[in-house]
């Protein structure tokens, strides 16, 4: 019970692992870089169930047909994104703008979204991560999904050290325990005094 226990305790360890290296990965300011986002909304149903994690990555050129993440003109914020399907490109002043719509919903979007608005073409979708993604952008979820497995590594690998410097040390010390052992008596040590014949 208690090797099930340390192996489930592993699985989940490692887990949290991944899921905050990808975290961090897509935080970092590379250009071209993959982002997380987690789907919160049904508009995308049944291709994209509501707490599905989508993994995009920004494209050259859009076509009709690719699901994208993008930020709508309404947007409070950068993680105020919308993820939903290309339907038509329209030429407008001499730039594209792409028209969107979910799968869900009856109708297109309202707003025709331009190129840099568009974060990237979804090209991976795992249903219910995206709830532990949207955690783990939270304070609590942070130290969570990061800093406690990141100190229980620390712990664990501290007390692995540990014992490798014991196992080091023990030689040593039984070789001085063998010298102590062996050692003629101190010299400051008195001779007993020979008896005086009468």
């Amino acid at each position: 019970m208690k090797k099930f226990f340390t192996v489930f305790l592993n699985i989940i360890l490692i887990f949290f692992i991944i899921i905050g290296f990808l975290i961090v990965f897509s935080l970092l300011p590379i250009k071209g870089n993959y982002k997380l986002y987690a789907v919160m909304s049904g508009s995308m149903q049944p291709t994209i169930p509501v707490g599905a994690l989508v993994l995009v990555k920004p494209q050259k050129s859009y076509e009709i047909n690719d699901i994208v993440t993008y930020l709508p003109s309404s947007a409070k914020n950068k993680a105020d994104t919308r993820t939903h399907r290309i339907i038509s490109i329209q030429e407008k002043y001499g730039r594209s703008f792409y028209q969107t719509k979910g799968d869900a919903n009856s109708v297109a979007d309202s707003e025709l979204i331009p190129p840099e608005r568009i974060i990237g073409k979804c090209i991976l979708t795992i249903a219910l991560l995206g709830y532990v993604i949207g955690y783990a952008k939270t304070i609590p979820g942070l130290i969570l999904v990061i800093v406690v497995p990141a100190t229980i590594i620390i712990y664990e690998e501290s007390k692995k050290i540990a014992q490798e410097i014991k196992k080091f040390r023990k030689p040593k010390m039984d070789k001085k325990r063998q010298k102590k052992e062996h050692l003629p008596p101190k010299l400051s040590e008195k001779k007993p005094k020979k008896l005086k014949k009468e």
